[in-house]
């Protein structure tokens, strides 16, 4: 042990005058280690920069008397690597950052360094590497364990999701089994009684409320990763589509006291999904009967028909209060609602169902008025298979 502070101290003794005629040289050290960088491309192109990262980096390989952990340069240092934006390439940087400036040392300093300077100054150079190595190891710990509880809530966020499509779908589904079951029952009734003058009627509420409950499967279906088998399109009339919606809102409409005004040109042929686009008017219809229960009278809702050379519309409205603005830019997105017990599927799947049909929903509100408009191209087109909301 006594061996070695001697020669520690015989070292740093013997090497001061060698201390400072590299300390004259101090430009050709920093030249020749930016030099280098340039040539590898390294991307760091600011000389003025360069310069002054250099002269720091100097000092400190040369600043003996000052022990390399006391030395104020380390703490400037971590900030370079931190300009580094990749966790690897910062590695790279420091290992190549060392490894240039031992190149400098022997390249321009050869004839003057001794052994014991070069292992000196090379010892700082180690150090200078380890702290910096350890600082990035540290970062890059503490950005797994935000990646970690980024990943947890993610996870988390997506159960809760999983938990309101569950809920919406059972909610949306349990309506028309309970319609099912409803009319299933008033047939076993007529068949008792040998009263068989509504069963056809009863047959097609229940046929219409299949179709019911496939749209919405379907509806659901679109948030799926997974291709869907799409209804094919089919010319048929807007009054055909707006009368089956409205044959079946109508008790609805009579319980909320609603008048309903409608205007549809017998002529408007759409090609579109039909069941689809029956389960947007029935989004849409009940979308606004909801908005209306807020009022205790006057409840109004209008639906009509329009057309130009290149499109059809369809105009759902009601004299409901407003949307609130805090909601305008996002009410097309899935689980975005006002209602207390909304799931905010609804309107989702109805643009999802539009861009299918090549078409689009929009819509305008005020204190008045508000007002959804579909618009339908005049010449139809297949729609992409497996076309999903991003959730």
């Amino acid at each position: 042990m006594k061996i070695t502070m001697f020669t520690e101290r015989y070292l740093t003794m013997d090497n001061k005058s060698l201390l400072v005629k590299m300390r004259e040289m101090e430009q050709q050290y920093i030249t020749h280690w930016i030099d280098a960088l340039y040539n590898q491309s390294s991307g760091d192109t600011n000389h003025e920069e360069l310069s002054r990262r250099g002269q720091s980096f100097f000092q400190y390989i040369t600043d003996c008397h000052i022990p390399a952990d006391n030395h104020p340069l380390l703490l400037e240092a971590v900030s370079w690597a931190d300009k580094v934006e990749n966790h690897e390439d910062q590695i790279k940087w420091i290992i190549n950052n060392s490894h240039l400036w031992r190149s400098a040392l022997l390249e321009v300093g050869g004839d003057t360094l001794s052994l014991g300077l070069f292992k000196q100054i090379s010892s700082r150079i180690d150090h200078f590497e380890i702290v910096l190595c350890c600082s990035c190891w540290e970062k890059a710990k503490s950005r797994i364990k935000e990646m970690d509880v980024e990943f947890d809530r993610f996870h988390e966020d997506r159960i809760n999701l999983i938990g309101k499509m569950a809920s919406s779908m059972a909610h949306e589904i349990r309506n028309p089994l309970t319609s099912i079951k409803g009319f299933l029952k008033l047939l076993r009734l007529g068949i008792h009684q040998q009263a068989f003058e509504k069963a056809d009627t009863y047959l097609d509420y229940i046929e219409h409320e299949c179709d019911n409950i496939l749209m919405q499967v379907t509806g659901f279906l679109s948030f799926s990763k997974r291709p869907i088998i799409e209804e094919e399109l089919v010319c048929v009339s807007a009054r055909q589509i707006l009368d089956t919606n409205i044959s079946l809102l109508n008790p609805r409409l009579i319980d909320e006291n609603v008048d309903l005004l409608l205007t549809v040109p017998e002529k408007m042929k759409l090609k579109v999904q039909k069941l689809a686009i029956q389960q947007v008017l029935s989004n849409l219809l009940n979308n606004g009967i909801d908005a209306l229960s807020v009022l205790k009278s006057n409840k109004k809702m209008s639906i009509s028909c329009s057309e130009d050379s290149a499109y059809n519309y369809i105009r759902v409205s009601n004299n409901g209060p407003s949307i609130p603005a805090e909601l305008a830019q996002t009410i097309f997105t899935p689980f975005v609602t006002n209602k207390e017990h909304g799931t905010g599927l609804g309107l989702a799947i109805c643009r999802q169902i539009m861009t299918k049909n090549n078409g689009d929903i929009s819509f305008t509100s005020n204190e008045s008025e508000t007002a959804f408009l579909l618009k339908f191209p005049k010449k139809g087109k297949a729609p992409e298979q497996g076309v999903q909301v991003v959730v």
